[in-house]
This record gives structure tokens, sequence and C-alpha cells, in this order.
């Protein structure tokens, strides 16, 4: 699932917890028919929240720290695979590490 990030304001961090918010409050608005989907973006980004180094992907390009206006694609390949698009070069998130 490819979806599209608007980092102008903020970082990738921030912009995926926006998301993630906004697809809750959909999911229980949205009849029955559109559950599915949003329930597989919902999954999708609690695993990339979960996952991602995101001091890692913040210094990986000015974008993803929010510094530098642009937007990003997030593609939720699956449980822990995930891969950010910008401009053409991809990035791989870093799993972060436990404390």
């Amino acid at each position: 699932m490819k979806i599209l990030l608007d980092l102008s304001k903020h970082c990738i961090e921030t912009e995926s917890k926006r998301i993630y918010e906004e697809s809750l409050t959909q999911y229980f608005k949205a009849p029955d028919s559109k559950r599915p989907g949003l329930e597989e973006k919902i999954e999708g980004f609690r695993n990339f929240l979960e996952y991602s180094d995101f001091n890692y992907l913040r210094n990986s390009h000015p974008a993803l720290a929010g510094t530098e206006g642009g937007k990003a694609v997030l593609d939720l390949l699956g449980l822990d695979l995930f891969e950010i698009e910008i401009d053409g070069t991809f990035y791989k998130p870093q799993k972060k590490e436990r404390q």
C-alpha cells in the first residue's frame, strides 16, 4: 500500500502519526465496506511507527526531517517491510533499538 506523505510542515514521524490518527477516526465513521482498507492502513502505520528508527530517517534526507519541504511516498509492504521514496531515491527504515 503506497501512501503520500506531505512533509512540508513536519517530519516523517509526525506526519505518520497524523495519518494514523486520521485513519482511526475515519474507521469508526466508515461504512463496513470501507473498513477492511482502513484496517490495512492502520495496521501498516502502527507497524511502521513501532518499528522505524525515526532519528535515522530524519538524518537520511532533509525532507524526512521536515526541514526541506517536500513529499514522500511510503510503501507499506508488510509487517516490518517499508520503503520510502523521495524524488526517485529509496530509503529503507532501520529497526529502532529497544532500550
